[in-house]
């Protein structure tokens, strides 16, 4: 998998700190459907992909979904400098058109199957700006819930759409320029971005919440060196 993030103009808000806590497991609590969105490299999600992203990060949140209908979504991927835009468009028309055709069944703005949007690293910018047209599209707040792993949180909007953040302390892309004081630094913090896929339950657990608005971000303590051979390993069978 690749290590980069296309840099993108993101907006966003600060976040404020909250304590430690495990994230809110009912916080995609009715949700039936998700898009999955992968990485620089991986435009497609493959199945064993998928499945790791469900049984780590989905369904400790209440994800109510199925094999069937937790689905990738095709994106570039790429490192030229159309990806994130373009990207950013498919995943628009997805949203859309799954809102049109009432898959999220709202009425009156409030949605009892909010469609889940699970993105990782480039995916995840990708999703932070699409957020800003699907508010102008006027698709209701209720009928998104985000999932983002490896996501700079200045980048994330705190007050468009319910979105939980998993980022490891010391991630090169995730946090720029917070730990990258030498070479072996940049180095690690670029391995920390690739793990996310192979960390433990207990690990993800153990993250504190940086809460601001509609987002939480949870900061998962940066991983000893074993910790990290043994994620990396995890992770490769997911990439």
């Amino acid at each position: 998998m690749k290590n980069v993030i296309l840099g993108c103009a993101l907006c966003g808000a600060a976040v404020a700190l909250a304590g430690a806590a495990n994230a809110d497991n009912n916080f995609l609590s009715g949700s039936t459907d998700a898009f999955v969105l992968g990485p620089t490299g991986i435009p497609t999600p493959d199945a064993a992909y998928i499945s790791d992203a469900e049984k780590l990060y989905l369904d400790p949140l209440g994800y109510d979904g199925t094999t069937a209908t937790t689905l990738a979504l095709t994106t570039p991927e790429t490192t030229s400098l159309s990806s994130v835009p373009q990207g950013e468009t498919d995943l628009i028309k997805a949203i859309v058109a799954d809102y049109n055709a009432g898959d999220m069944h709202c009425t009156a703005g409030v949605c009892s199957d909010p469609l889940t949007i699970f993105t990782y690293s480039q995916s995840s910018a990708v999703a932070a700006l699409a957020e800003q047209q699907l508010a102008a599209d006027k698709i209701p707040d209720d009928a998104l819930r985000f999932v983002m792993l490896g996501a700079n949180p200045s980048g994330v909007p705190d007050n468009l759409y319910p979105t939980e953040v998993y980022n490891i302390n010391g991630d090169f892309y995730a946090q720029p320029g917070s730990d990258g004081s030498t070479l072996q630094d940049i180095l690690y913090g670029m391995e920390l971005h690739d793990a996310y896929l192979g960390l433990t339950p207990a690990e993800i657990d153990s993250a504190t919440q940086v809460v601001e608005g509609m987002t939480t971000v949870n900061d998962i303590p940066t991983l000893t060196t074993m910790q990290l051979i043994e994620a990396l390993i995890g992770a490769a069978g997911a990439s």
